[in-house]
């Protein structure tokens, strides 16, 4: 008879009841990067890779950076007094958190590295940059590597995470860095307009008010802020994996096309959009306040 608990990775416990879907899932991504991802990212260095897109790749502007602030106030990471309601999606992630890179790495560093291409334009050395469900920490590390002078601020949910990535942090020696729990859809008052740049990648599809989440985005933006959200937008994509993420990926509440995250960013206020395909499946949307 199977044992409800298993042991992976070494140090690892899972529950096997719970994650065997979620692990099932991850799999079949590793596999999609694989046999999707990389071929088409050979097609696309040689420019034989047609573009998808919602209006214009925005214009980069010279500007100064908002520096380090939150990196020197706060060292350790700052959890939520108290459990919202929304905490159930994200227990999950919780016990996940220290397997959760080793599973996903495969699938997101092809979306990382291509992120970074449209989103290096818009940073400067002291880009004060906030990601948002910044999960352990693994982009977010390679983010405050690109603005030596500045800092990226890890926002999530989910304590698990939130302490993972810090401790990933300091094993790294990335202390232009600092992490706070909380929900996207209400963010700490005092993020206000403090961010050059906010970053989102592969997380969008867990927010249950995603207009909500985008108005937070834009408030805590600066005056020349730009917004980066990476996420499933196609709808191929999603109705072909809905009955998959639907069984296996905890906490998903759904995923939107370009034209949704246009929508979105409209309705909070952004003066520009941009929307394009990064990989099949895969959308980028920019937003300019």
């Amino acid at each position: 008879m199977l044992n409800d608990r298993f042991h992976s990775f070494g140090v690892f416990s899972l529950n096997m009841r719970k994650d065997l879907p979620f692990i099932l899932l991850a799999n079949q991504m590793r596999w999609h990067a694989f046999s999707v991802f990389h071929p088409v990212r050979a097609l696309k260095a040689l420019g034989l890779y047609p573009k998808s897109e919602i209006g214009h790749y925005p214009m980069a502007d010279s500007f100064q950076g908002e520096g380090q602030f939150y990196c020197h106030r706060y060292d350790t990471p700052c959890h939520l007094e108290e459990t919202l309601d929304v905490y159930s999606l994200v227990e999950d992630f919780d016990r996940l958190s220290s397997l959760y890179e080793k599973l996903l790495q495969p699938f997101t560093a092809p979306v990382f590295e291509e992120s970074v291409e449209l989103i290096q334009p818009f940073l400067v050395p002291d880009s004060r940059i906030l990601d948002l469900s910044c999960g352990p920490g693994t982009e977010l590390l390679q983010l405050a590597a690109m603005v030596p002078q500045g800092e990226v601020v890890g926002v999530d949910l989910s304590a698990g995470m939130i302490s993972t990535a810090f401790e990933n942090a300091r094993h790294k020696g990335a202390h232009n860095t600092a992490f706070f729990q909380a929900d996207v859809a209400n963010l700490p008052e005092h993020f206000e307009g403090h961010f050059d740049a906010v970053y989102c990648s592969l997380a969008f599809h867990h927010y249950p008010e995603p207009l909500k989440a985008v108005k937070e985005i834009y408030r805590v933006l600066n005056e020349k802020g730009k917004a980066f959200i990476i996420d499933p937008g196609a709808g191929w994509l999603n109705l072909i994996s809905r009955p998959f993420v639907v069984w296996g990926d905890p906490g998903w509440v759904g995923f939107y096309a370009g034209e949704s995250f246009q929508s979105f960013f409209d309705e909070a206020g952004f003066s520009e959009f941009y929307w394009t395909e990064i990989l099949p499946g895969i959308g980028m949307s920019i937003g300019t306040k």
